[in-house]
């Protein structure tokens, strides 16, 4: 069994397997689109009976849980799994928030869940104090990365975030400011030729955070890799590909693909 190490910031496998594998639960959902509580800690806790809850909240196009475990605590947001949830992924308009601009719609998304869950982890850390961690998957990672910037705001701690295929959330000064206080403990994962990871555009001002972790065609990882081994390795993979070369961006997207990709960890 892979066990999370708690207070550890730096990138860690076993970490990235956990917050993979929350990124993916919180899209188990009840027909509200609430996250399916008792189904998701039932499958937790097969693999680990150290899990104690899962807290889902849905509202509007955000859903995300809060997971308590005996050791630490993770807030998993979820992604883009509704047409209508992508009017907010392109909503791209900045607004001026916290400590710069951010991208309007994801920014909103954060801000319609954050209450609730928020409030459950303040109550539950009151019993016992441990770690937190950030995780998501699509837009549940863009919205990771707006709650992290809402905890450095506030002044609060938080271990480390783990995001899978993410859009960029921040403007190009907001991500310098950001990366000051969190790339060190920021693990963005890309995933070949996953195209929800080029918008919004730098052209329209944004930039994405954290420290980067490519995933190759081999399903190799790759940290920080440079520009032109991402490229050249983007195009091998749309060529393997070459009759579903719409689809390869599409489905390079899939939270299992990520999942899958962590859990076998090859770290070049």
């Amino acid at each position: 069994m892979k066990t999370i190490e708690p207070y550890k910031t730096s990138l860690s496998a076993n970490n990235a397997y956990w917050m993979a594998r929350m990124a993916r639960l919180v899209y188990y959902n009840r027909p509200d689109d609430t996250p399916d509580e008792e189904k998701i800690i039932a499958d937790l806790k097969a693999e680990d009976e150290k899990f104690i809850s899962v807290t889902g909240d849905s509202k509007n196009s955000a859903q995300a849980m809060l997971v308590e475990h005996e050791d630490y605590f993770c807030l998993a947001f979820r992604g883009t799994n509704e047409l209508n949830d992508w009017f907010d992924n392109f909503n791209a308009f900045l607004i001026k928030k916290l400590f710069g601009k951010f991208h309007r719609g994801f920014f909103n998304s954060v801000e319609d869940s954050w209450g609730p869950l928020f409030s459950k982890y303040q109550e539950l850390r009151q019993k016992k104090k441990r770690p937190l961690f950030l995780t998501g998957h699509s837009l549940g990672g863009a919205m990771a990365t707006v709650a992290a910037a809402k905890l450095i705001y506030m002044g609060l701690p938080f271990m480390s975030v783990y995001t899978f295929g993410q859009p960029r959330a921040l403007e190009n000064a907001t991500a310098r400011l950001f990366n000051i206080e969190a790339k060190s403990r920021f693990f963005r994962f890309h995933n070949n030729n996953d195209l929800v990871t080029r918008v919004p555009t730098r052209l329209m001002g944004y930039s994405h955070v954290g420290t980067y972790i490519y995933i190759s065609e081999e399903m190799e990882l790759h940290l920080e890799p440079g520009f032109w081994f991402h490229f050249l390795d983007s195009v091998d993979g749309a060529a393997n590909d070459l009759f579903k070369l719409g689809i390869d961006g599409v489905n390079d997207h899939s939270m299992d693909k990520y999942l899958s990709a962590v859990n076998n960890w090859n770290l070049m």
